[in-house]
C-alpha cells in the first residue's frame, strides 16, 4: 500500500511532468512531449504506460481504487495526462490516438465529477463540454456514455447559477441528456451519424 506522502509526491511529479510537457508541446517537441506524458503516466500508476493504454477504463477506475474510495487526486492528474496526450496527438495529425486519450480522459474527469461532494465544480464541467467538442458521442463506449447520462442527470439538479459558471444552460442538458439516452437506447440507429 502506498503512504499519503508518497501519493502526493507522486502526484506532484505527475504534474510537474504535465507542465513540462505543454511547455514542450507548445514548442513544438511533440515527441518530447509525449515521452514526459508517458513517464507520468508511469510515475502515476507504477505501471508501463502501454499497459496502461490496453486497460479497459473499469480496470484503471479498479486499481486506482483504495478500500473502496477512488482515489480522486490521482484520477484528476491522470485525466489531465490524457487530455494532454490527446492534444499532443491532435498536432501530430495522429486523429485515432487523440480520440482515444480524449475519450480516456473524458471518462476519468466524469468519475472525478461524479464523486464530488455537493455540486460538480465548474471548472469540471468546463473540462467535460471542451473534452465533448474533441469527440464523437456515438464512438464512446458503452460506459463512458452512461457515466455521461450519469453526469448529465447530476447536473439537472444543479442550480442555474452554478450550470451558467460552467458554460452550460438547463436546456443545453436536457437536450444533451436526451440525444444521449436515445444513443443508449438505439445504438445501431445512431452509428455514422
Amino acid at each position: 500500500m502506498f503512504t499519503e506522502d508518497y501519493l502526493l509526491r507522486m502526484i506532484n511529479l505527475a504534474i510537474a511532468a504535465l507542465m513540462n510537457a505543454i511547455g514542450l508541446r507548445k514548442a513544438g517537441k511533440g515527441a518530447e512531449a509525449r515521452q514526459a506524458i508517458e513517464q507520468a503516466i508511469q510515475q502515476l500508476t507504477a505501471l508501463s504506460p502501454s499497459l496502461i493504454d490496453q486497460m479497459d477504463d473499469a480496470s484503471i477506475l479498479a486499481m486506482l481504487t483504495n478500500n473502496g474510495q477512488l482515489d480522486l487526486g490521482r484520477l484528476a492528474v491522470l485525466g489531465d495526462l490524457y487530455e494532454e496526450q490527446g492534444n499532443i496527438s491532435s498536432r501530430l495529425e495522429q486523429p485515432a490516438q487523440a480520440s482515444f486519450a480524449y475519450g480516456r480522459a473524458l471518462r476519468l474527469t466524469l468519475e472525478v465529477a461524479l464523486a464530488e461532494d455537493g455540486s460538480p465544480a465548474p471548472e469540471n464541467m468546463v473540462r467535460v463540454g471542451a473534452l465533448l467538442q474533441k469527440l464523437k458521442l456515438n464512438e464512446l463506449p458503452v460506459d463512458t456514455q452512461l457515466a455521461l447520462s450519469d453526469y448529465y442527470r447530476r447536473l439537472l439538479d444543479v442550480d442555474d447559477q452554478t450550470l451558467a459558471a460552467g458554460s452550460f444552460t438547463r436546456k443545453q442538458i436536457e437536450q444533451a441528456l436526451d440525444q444521449l439516452q436515445e444513443l443508449i437506447d438505439h445504438p445501431a440507429n445512431t452509428i455514422g451519424d
